[in-house]
C-alpha cells in the first residue's frame, strides 16, 4: 500500500530515471546474451527479457501514477508494439494499481469537500477497488442506500502533467518501440490536462446520458453534492471490466454482443453527436451478467465540429468506389495535406493513404467481419499505416484526426483480441450515400 505520491518534479524524475535504468539494463543483458544463444534461446531469453522489463515498467508507473499510469494505459492499447509478456504486464494499469494509504484517503477526501467521507455517506470503504489514471475508486453507499463509486484524485496530479511526459521520454526510451511511442506522449499530455477537472467530467457524463439512448449501454448517475474539481461520485455499476470479463471465458455469442454493443456505441456518438468517448481501454467498460455495457471515466472525451464529421462520412464511400480523385480533395478539405505539395510527392502519399483506406474498408465487405478468423489482419493494417507515416512531413495538422482515429484503432484491436464477429456494415446508415 502507497503511503505517498512523489509530486516534486526532482522526486519523479529520479523514480523515473531509476526505472529507465533497470528496464535499459535489462534489456542490455539481453543484447550481450544474444550472440551466445541459439534460435531457440534467443527467443525465450527476448521473452524473459520483455516480462522483466514490463514488471519493473509497470512498477515505476504505479508509483508515480498521474500521467505516467496514464501512459501506462494508452500505450497497453497499442498492442502492435510490445511483445506478449511486456503487454501483459501494462494491462495491469486498467485497474490492478497499489492504493493510496487509507489515512491519507480520508484526508485528501476532507480537504477536497470540507467534510469527513463518514459525514458524507452512511458508508464509505476506504480501501480502492479499482485504480484510475488521474485517482482511485472507492465503494461507498448514499445516505439513501444507493450504492456508489466515488472517485478520489490523487494529490498533486495538476502540478505534475507537463514535467512528467518529458521524464516519461525518458523512462520508455531504452525500449526498442520508443521510435513509435513517442507520438502519443503528446496526445496524452493534452488529454490529461483536461481530465484533471473532474466537473468537466461530470458535465460530459451527463450530456452523454442524456442524448445518449443506445439498447444495451448503460451511464451511471451523478451525485453532484459529493463531487468537486478532484471527487467525482456516480452510482456504481455492477460488473466486470472488460479484460477481467474475457478471462472467464464468455462463448463466441457473448463476446459477439458486447463487441457490436461497443462498435455501435461508438458509431452513434460520432455521426449523431459528433462527440466520442476517446478513452478505449477495457478498464472503462464493465460488463454486466445480462451484457448490458456500462460505460465509465468521461474524462477524456472527444467534441467533433459538424463539418469534419460530414466530410468524415463521405471517406468510406470514395473508398469502396475506388474514386481516388474525389478521395484525395476529401484528405484536402479535411486539411490533412500541406499545401503546395509537389505532384510526385502527392501521388505517393495519396496511394499510401489509399491503401490504409482500402485495408480499413474491408471491415465492411462481410455482413460480419470475423476478428478471429485472420489474426495478421490487423497487424498487415499497421504495416500500412507505417508506410503512410513516411510521409507525416506532408502531413497538416488537424487535430480531430488524432483521438478520432486512435479510438476507432483502439476498438479494432479490442475486437481481434475478443475474437469478435461485428456487423460493421450495418454502419451504412451513419455513413454518406
Amino acid at each position: 500500500m502507497q503511503e505517498k505520491i512523489p509530486t516534486g518534479k526532482f522526486k519523479r524524475s529520479v523514480t523515473g530515471t531509476g526505472t529507465a535504468a533497470r528496464v535499459g539494463g535489462k534489456v542490455l543483458t539481453y543484447l550481450a546474451k544474444r550472440p551466445f544463444l541459439s534460435r531457440d534461446g534467443k527467443e525465450k531469453a527476448k521473452e524473459r527479457m520483455a516480462a522483466q522489463s514490463g514488471e519493473i515498467l509497470f512498477k515505476g508507473l504505479s508509483v508515480l501514477r498521474g500521467t505516467a499510469l496514464k501512459v501506462a494505459q494508452q500505450l497497453s492499447l497499442e498492442l502492435d508494439l510490445f511483445p506478449p509478456a511486456l503487454q501483459k504486464e501494462l494491462e495491469k494499469s486498467y485497474h490492478q494499481v497499489p492504493p493510496l494509504n487509507r489515512a491519507l484517503v480520508s484526508r485528501v477526501m476532507s480537504k477536497a469537500l470540507g467534510r469527513h467521507p463518514n459525514e458524507l455517506f452512511a458508508s464509505f470503504d476506504t480501501l480502492a477497488f479499482a485504480g484510475a489514471s488521474l485517482g482511485q475508486v472507492h465503494k461507498a453507499t448514499s445516505f439513501d442506500g444507493e450504492a456508489l463509486a466515488v472517485k478520489v484524485q490523487y494529490p498533486g496530479m495538476a502540478t505534475t502533467i507537463k514535467s512528467d511526459i518529458q521524464m516519461i521520454k525518458t523512462l520508455v526510451r531504452p525500449l526498442p518501440e520508443y521510435r513509435l511511442i513517442l507520438p502519443s506522449l503528446l496526445e496524452i499530455e493534452a488529454r490529461l490536462l483536461e481530465e484533471i477537472d473532474y466537473l468537466k467530467e461530470a458535465d460530459n457524463l451527463s450530456r452523454f446520458k442524456q442524448g445518449l439512448n443506445l439498447p444495451g449501454i448503460a451511464i451511471p448517475d451523478i451525485d453532484r453534492s459529493t463531487s468537486c474539481g478532484t471527487v467525482l461520485t456516480t452510482t456504481l455499476m455492477a460488473g466486470l471490466p472488460l479484460d477481467q470479463w474475457l478471462a472467464s471465458s464468455p462463448d463466441q455469442a457473448m463476446r459477439d454482443q458486447v463487441a457490436q454493443g461497443l462498435y455501435d456505441l461508438f458509431m452513434e456518438s460520432l455521426y449523431t453527436h459528433h462527440t466520442i468517448h476517446a478513452d478505449p481501454n477495457p478498464g472503462n467498460f464493465i460488463i454486466r451478467n445480462d451484457l448490458t455495457i456500462g460505460v465509465i471515466d468521461f474524462g477524456c472525451i472527444k467534441h467533433l465540429e459538424k463539418p469534419f464529421v460530414t466530410l468524415y462520412q463521405q471517406l468510406p464511400r470514395a473508398l469502396a468506389l475506388g474514386d481516388k480523385t474525389t478521395y484525395l480533395q476529401l484528405l484536402r478539405k479535411l486539411k490533412v495535406l500541406k499545401p503546395g505539395i509537389p505532384l510526385a510527392e502527392e501521388k505517393q502519399f495519396l496511394q499510401a493513404a489509399y491503401d490504409v483506406g482500402h485495408w480499413f474498408g474491408e471491415y465492411y465487405q462481410p455482413d460480419r467481419f470475423d476478428f478471429g478468423a485472420d489474426p495478421g489482419f490487423v497487424g498487415r493494417g499497421r504495416t500500412l499505416m507505417t508506410q503512410l507515416f513516411q510521409f507525416r512531413e506532408l502531413f497538416d495538422s488537424n487535430p480531430e484526426f488524432v483521438y478520432l482515429d486512435r479510438t476507432r484503432y483502439g476498438l479494432i484491436r479490442l475486437f481481434e483480441k475478443m475474437n469478435a464477429r461485428v456487423r460493421m456494415k450495418n454502419g451504412h446508415e451513419w455513413l454518406s450515400e
